[in-house]
């Protein structure tokens, strides 16, 4: 007994290396685990971001152009071009269901934001009358989605006039829209993508908007 109790034998050097290396091995393991879970999460949460964004970009655009009016001879559109559209349009008032508050807008898309102008009369006024023209103030003038990018060189918005027999709206139109096409455009696509942080996270957003009235053509 008192010679096991004296015995002060311990690990070899050997036995202690390798116990160094295999918990090296196992850390490291671990540490890769760690950073890619990390690193999936990331890109989750980006990607989540990204979508929402996007989808709120695309709603809003499609809700302003699903606004677009025409006014006694004047067609809904303005000017209408590869990266800014002006038309007029028509929003139901909050002190009348039947008089309607006409407006001009104006969506520009530039360096990956869509920014939104409007011009309003106050008070406001009904057809025939005409809103403001936009050489003046806009009444609101406001970012509506940033983070965005075109689809390769695909404009972010597209005009299309009725064509062949049935007539459907599949003629492209040139830009920026002649007046002659500004009467004969009755779909705008619009195509953008979400950028998200990373550079890998991206997400394509399409729609077509039809015109509201058939008096547009």
């Amino acid at each position: 007994m008192r010679a096991r109790l004296a015995d002060d034998r311990g690990f070899t050097l050997v036995e202690l290396l390798a116990a160094m290396v295999v918990g090296m091995i196992v850390l490291f393991a671990v540490f890769g685990l760690l950073d890619s879970a990390v690193r999936i999460q990331a890109r989750t949460v980006d990607s989540i971001e990204t979508t929402g964004r996007g989808r709120n970009a695309i709603d809003l655009v499609t809700q302003n152009l699903g606004s677009r009016i025409c006014i006694a001879n004047e067609p809904s559109l303005v000017a209408a071009g590869d990266s800014s559209v002006e038309f007029h349009a028509s929003l139901a008032p909050e002190t009348s269901a039947v008089r309607l508050v006409v407006q001009r807008r104006r969506l520009t898309y530039s360096g990956g934001s869509i920014r939104e102008q409007v011009w309003t009369h106050s008070p406001p006024l009904g057809p025939p009358n005409l809103p403001p023209a936009s050489t003046t103030t806009p009444s609101r003038n406001r970012l509506l989605v940033s983070g965005l990018g075109q689809v390769g060189t695909t404009p972010v918005l597209r005009y299309y006039a009725y064509e062949g027999d049935p007539a459907r709206p599949t003629q492209l139109l040139a830009t920026p829209l002649s007046a002659a096409d500004l009467r004969r455009a009755v779909l705008i696509d619009v195509t953008f993508t979400a950028q998200g942080r990373r550079g890998d996270v991206r997400t394509q957003y399409s729609n077509q908007v039809l015109t509201r009235s058939e008096t547009c053509v």
